[in-house]
């Protein structure tokens, strides 16, 4: 059986070699295609014999047609006949003004579009010659008209014809140079401007007749003849090139463009011309453009390039940095899935035609001479050292520069195989297992099943791709282990540095693997790549990872930094639908890249990668209520222009579910636009999607802002926010002043419920208070009688007895002096006792009282001191100022105590005790002397000093001493408002 599989085998390989060959040799290689997109009724467009381009300041293109007016916004047309109000259907030319208002030529005569409507003007009265071939507007506003060959000026309101420069001749078209000064081209005459109200001539009539004339973005002049291109800069004229004979000249309606890289693009009967490094070609079909007549070209501000034609629409032309080379021009480049480049020749490895080279230099593809090489191959594998191996069902090849070295067959079966190196030795996983080749023969290592891919890192290991997750084998020592963070991950394909580890997947796009954390980091479609099917990767010379995907591919700047940059190429670079074949990325010497895909090889030149120079001009385009069409003057007495939406709408209390549709004008990858938008007073953070609607239902009554910004198509954000304000009325029981009164009502109520039942509560407390005071006032008044009978009699007892005792002493001084100071002792008591007496009666409560009672005591202890008291009472104090118990009893001792410590240390011979009430409304008691005085910082404070202070403290009293030497003491105690406060 292995024989005739075998024989089988050979059999088959030589009839598919010799397929292969017929078909290389066979193969007409032609010119690469250009980059052009259609667009067409199909797209959107009013119709498709399209006569003249524009663009406004919002970005958009406007685009005539005999059947209409579109305008484009990169993704959607927006269409205008003659039932919007255009003079007519027939449009011919078209200019735009500064605001973004457009002046349209037709074949009945001018319309003005002001944003809202059309303004229709007749040049010419007569209905049979009223076609408006050109309009322009020039620096100073002034719009030009051409019309049968007649030239107009508006002047205010109205249209004046005006004196051409030439008489006789024919007026072939009208331009404007940078400066915005109109320039008029003549049949024969040369090209005159108009400056200063004056006519002067620019150029004279080059040889034959002149056809076009364009002024261009370099300043300079280009007019085209029959007989030759001249361009003229600085009053210099150059002949740059005979015209080619084969330009068709049939009608003098030829109309020329210079673009951004200096290339002159012409329209004609047959296509589209260009004049580059000095010679005329001609751009057709086949090289991605059109064979029909072009009626206009137009250079829009992200420089891409746009053709009229007469039945196809318009295309678009824009240089992308990707070249495709298809099966037009290389045999079965789609089956590509390997290659490698050798001088100016790039090996390619494909799965249906072998092994063939693409010469870059020459463009041309032919058979290469690999020794026995089979025209299947289900591997290939380049190593610089040890050559090239490839696999054809299970038999190995291995070349060095072309020649056989080793080819052997293996008795196992390999469903796929998969090749990486470490060093200078080949691995390879199957269905088997790991396998080690070291170019003579194929040893097994490691038998395991389910893997599925393999790829070497930068620390030499090897990574292993399998069913239940990523394993690493160390090549040295021949230990597996499993990555423990990477369980359950299918890795597709690797890619890795010196940090991280690059892990290509088939359902979660692009894993990220930090070596030294072990954090992973997940890049899928939701965070900006194109596609969660990553097919290969690969890094470049400038530490690009490029990612071939099933929709795409995408290149990752800034791989080690949070915010990583995500490129995504598509449809705007000629890869719309290109998926990426396996392990199909490679970059050259020249570093130049290539991407094998199922749309054809592609290569990717980073020299004509394009800079996005051009912000996005965001617009809102619908608003809707409850997902109907809004009525703009329903909501609002002004209406924007271009949108028709209402400015400043306001919605009542049931309108509140609203819908927004925005866009972002961009005519170059529209489709590459991200969104960010919020409410302002209800959304917290941007909400960021491709999707170009937003929805809010049940929006609270209020003043609201929608606000929204769109990238550019490189994933730039920038301030380019569009905000639209509007307002939700509430109803009466919504309002703010409803709702402060019947706030204010609603406390004013509780106020009223509280202080009822405060006062209440109040009153209650006063009762009791009252019961309390007077049951304490009966206590106290009893307790004073008590001992005024009981102690104040036994005292005067004592003191009687004292002094009989002294009298009956006789000649016994010593005994006579005790009994003399227990009289004192007993006298000071009594007086004690009386003050105890009466701090304990009702009328100590008072403050008048105290101070009262402290004017007695200090009189009575001055008696027979010599030393005068002065009294001094302004203004006088209140007489219905109440104390809490026991006040007054501290205040007499308080002062009690300073009295006895001016007698006993002050030398002073006089006084003050002084009480008034303060400008603050404080009660202020002091005691001054005019002692001696002392140092305060010097003295020590004693027991009387401290039982003041702590007196003072109960009373909620402010107590200060001050003492200067040689001039007194004051002693000063404040009471405030809440001192006095139970």
């Amino acid at each position: 059986m292995m024989t005739l599989y075998y024989q089988a085998g050979q059999m088959l390989t030589k009839v598919l070699r010799l397929l292969s060959i017929c078909l290389l040799f066979c193969a007409h290689v032609g010119a690469q295609p250009l980059h052009f997109q259609n667009y067409n009724t199909e797209h959107g467009l009013v119709q498709s014999q399209v006569t003249s381009l524009a663009q406004d300041r919002f970005n958009r293109l406007w685009i005539g047609t005999i059947g209409g007016l579109s305008v484009f916004d990169g993704t959607n047309f927006r269409n205008f006949t003659r039932a919007h109000g255009l003079k007519s259907q027939t449009i011919l030319d078209i200019d735009l003004v500064h605001d973004g208002t457009a002046w349209i030529a037709t074949a009945e005569g001018l319309s003005y579009y002001d944003g809202f409507r059309f303004h229709n003007y007749s040049l010419i009265q007569n209905p049979d010659s009223a076609l408006v071939n050109t309009v322009q507007i020039d620096n100073r506003g002034r719009v030009w008209a051409l019309a049968q060959n007649r030239l107009f000026l508006r002047a205010e309101d109205r249209f004046e014809e005006i004196q051409p420069a030439v008489n006789g001749d024919i007026i072939v078209t009208l331009s404007k140079d940078k400066a915005g000064v109109i320039h008029v081209a003549y049949l024969r005459s040369g090209v005159f401007k108009y400056e200063h109200d004056r006519w002067s001539q620019v150029l004279r009539a080059p040889k034959g007749f002149l056809f076009a004339m364009h002024c261009g973005r370099d300043g300079a002049l280009y007019a085209l003849s029959n007989e030759a291109l001249v361009r003229m800069e600085n009053g210099e004229e150059m002949v740059l090139s005979r015209t080619v004979k084969d330009i068709d000249f049939r009608n003098t309606n030829v109309r020329m463009v210079l673009d951004a890289k200096g290339v002159l693009w012409i329209t004609s009967i047959k296509g589209v011309w260009w004049f580059t490094n000095n010679q005329f070609e001609l751009v057709q079909s086949e090289d991605g453009a059109t064979d029909e007549q072009t009626l206009d070209v137009f250079v829009d501000n992200y420089s891409n390039v746009w053709l009229a034609t007469n039945g196809s629409g318009m295309y678009k032309y824009s240089e992308s940095p990707f070249s495709r080379f298809d099966n037009n021009f290389i045999p079965n480049a789609r089956s590509i899935f390997g290659m490698y480049r050798e001088g100016d020749m790039l090996v390619l490895a494909s799965s249906l035609q072998g092994i063939y080279g693409f010469d870059v230099r020459k463009q041309s593809v032919k058979q290469l001479q690999f020794e026995a090489a089979p025209p299947v191959l289900t591997s290939f594998f380049h190593h610089d050292k040890l050559g090239t191996v490839a696999t054809y069902f299970n038999q190995f090849f291995l070349w060095k520069k072309g020649k056989l070295r080793k080819r052997y067959v293996e008795e196992a079966k390999y469903s796929q195989i998969i090749w990486t190196a470490v060093g200078d030795t080949l691995w390879f996983v199957s269905n088997q297992g790991l396998h080690k080749f070291d170019g003579d023969t194929v040893k097994m290592v490691l038998r395991q099943g389910g893997l599925t891919a393999i790829g070497c890192s930068k620390q030499q290991q090897l990574v292993l791709g399998h069913l239940d997750g990523i394993m690493v084998f160390d090549p040295g020592t021949g230990k597996l282990e499993a990555v423990p963070q990477l369980k359950g991950l299918r890795m597709h394909c690797f890619a890795s540095d010196d940090k991280q580890w690059y892990i290509g997947t088939d359902d979660r796009g692009l894993i990220i693997y930090d070596i030294q954390t072990q954090r992973l980091r997940s890049i899928d479609q939701a965070s900006g790549l194109s596609c969660n099917f990553v097919y290969n990767l690969m890094l470049d010379r400038y530490q690009n990872l490029w990612a071939g995907t099933g929709c795409g591919i995408d290149r990752l700047q800034n791989i080690h930094e949070r915010n990583i940059r995500i490129k995504s190429y598509g449809k705007s670079e000629g890869l719309n639908g290109a998926e990426s074949n396996a392990h199909g990325s490679y970059e050259d010497q020249d570093g130049l890249i290539w991407f094998a895909t199922t749309k054809g090889l592609f290569r990717y030149d980073r020299q004509l990668e394009r800079e996005q120079l051009i912000t996005p001009v965001v617009t809102l385009t619908g608003l809707k209520l409850f997902a109907k069409d809004v009525i703009a003057r329903n909501l609002s007495d002004s209406v924007l222009p271009f949108s028709g939406l209402p400015y400043h709408p306001r919605f009542a209390h049931n309108q509140n579910s609203i819908s927004f549709t925005f866009a972002a004008v961009c005519l170059s990858a529209p489709e590459k636009i991200t969104f960010r938008y919020r409410l302002i007073g209800v959304d917290k953070d941007f909400i960021e999607t491709k999707e170009n609607t937003a929805s809010y239902n049940q929006l609270a009554p209020g003043h609201y802002v929608f606000e929204v910004y769109a990238s550019d198509e490189n994933g730039e954000w920038h301030d380019n926010a569009y905000r639209y304000s509007f307002e939700v009325i509430a109803v009466f029981y919504q309002t703010f002043w409803f709702r402060l009164l019947a706030t204010m009502l609603l406390l004013g109520l509780i106020a009223f419920v509280v202080y009822r039942y405060s006062r209440r509560k109040e009153a209650q407390r006063q009762k009791e208070l009252k019961l309390r005071e007077e049951e304490q006032d009966k206590v106290r008044q009893r307790t004073a009688e008590d001992f005024h009978d009981e102690i104040g009699n036994k005292i005067t007892r004592i003191n009687l007895l004292t002094m009989v005792a002294e009298k009956r002493v006789g000649d016994n001084k010593e005994l006579r002096d005790l009994l003399i100071q227990i009289r004192h002792n007993t006298q000071s008591l009594y007086h004690g006792s009386k003050d105890i007496i009466w701090a304990l009666q009702k009328e100590s409560n008072y403050l008048k009282e105290a101070l009262l009672r402290v004017q007695q005591n200090t009189i009575a202890m001055l008696h027979d001191t010599g030393i005068q008291l002065q009294i001094e009472e302004e203004p006088p104090i209140r007489e219905n100022i109440h104390m809490p118990m026991d006040y007054g009893r501290n205040l007499i001792l308080i002062f009690k105590e300073a009295v006895n410590n001016a007698l006993k240390y002050s030398e002073a011979n006089r006084l003050i005790l002084r009480f008034y009430e303060d400008i603050d409304n404080s009660i202020v008691l002091e005691l001054e002397d005019n002692g001696k005085g002392f140092d305060i910082d010097e003295q020590s404070e004693g027991n009387g000093l401290r039982n003041m202070r702590n007196r003072s403290r109960a009373i909620k009293g402010n107590f200060s001493l001050h003492s200067l030497p040689g001039i007194g003491t004051l002693v000063r105690i404040r009471l405030f408002s809440y001192s006095f406060e139970q």
